[in-house]
């Protein structure tokens, strides 16, 4: 893991708006307190006067957090309930109860949030009837955005001898996601991308219609271990961004949220 001081990520914004022309950043940092009310109103406040969307990605916070930051100028937020059974949950996150997690997300709705949520899936123990809960969960959060991805067995954490989870499973997932929402944006998950090279081509074709490029610095990219052979690490950001805008051209389809 790693932490960008304030005025590193202001920078960085800085130059995925002026240079890279994007209208809409994620921040993403976990559930890490280290970055507190004080920081990330800073932070929000700054890329406010850039004109663009910020997006949430912190995790279980106070509804209190999450209204400082919407008056700061936040207007999108992510979290994910994981999993809808609660059993799997409770085994997975021990010490913290789907419900509070579930109510968090109507919140940031009830706040005034674009909202994006979702699962994993490939939990050990999940069955198909847990799937089709998951999908059916998220609708009834009415998101904004669905957010699922594999799970990615990672060596070192308890799930590293867990099965990987099949591509066709994940491709699956998004489709009967469309036909159970098809008024929903779908995320293409950069989880989703490390189990094969061709999926995200695969998910926008199985009906998946939102993608995230990466913009962290290359320097802190090796030290986000969130699970092995991420498929972005060296990847520099221009290519990124070629790579993703040819791939929409390709498909017929076009980017709304940068500048090209």
């Amino acid at each position: 893991r790693y932490r960008m001081t304030v005025k590193e990520i202001i920078s960085s914004a800085k130059v995925a708006v002026d240079k890279y022309r994007f209208k809409a950043l994620v921040l993403q940092s976990g559930e890490d307190d280290w970055y507190d009310d004080d920081k990330l109103i800073t932070i929000v406040k700054a890329l406010r006067k850039m004109g663009i969307l910020i997006f949430l990605s912190i995790g279980m916070r106070s509804r209190e957090t999450y209204q400082k930051l919407f008056d700061a100028g936040a207007r999108a937020a992510l979290l994910r309930f994981e999993t809808s059974n609660k059993e799997i949950f409770a085994k997975l996150r021990p010490g913290t109860n789907l419900d509070d997690r579930i109510n968090l997300i109507k919140e940031l709705k009830n706040i005034g949030y674009v909202v994006a949520t979702g699962f994993i899936i490939g939990f050990p123990g999940e069955t198909n009837e847990d799937r089709v809960n998951n999908i059916l969960l998220t609708k009834s959060l009415s998101p904004d955005m669905y957010s699922f991805g594999p799970l990615i067995p990672t060596m070192g954490t308890p799930l590293e001898a867990q099965k990987k989870v099949a591509k066709d499973l994940v491709l699956k997932t998004i489709a009967i996601s469309r036909f159970v929402d098809n008024n929903c944006n779908i995320l293409v998950t950069t989880a989703l991308e490390t189990l094969d090279e061709s999926a995200k081509r695969e998910a926008l074709l199985a009906g998946a219609n939102s993608m995230m490029i990466n913009m962290t610095p290359l320097k802190y990219r090796p030290l986000y271990a969130i699970y092995d052979n991420r498929s972005d690490l060296s990847k520099e950001i221009d290519n990124s961004i070629k790579e993703t805008v040819d791939l929409l051209y390709s498909l017929g389809r076009s980017p709304i949220d940068i500048g090209v």
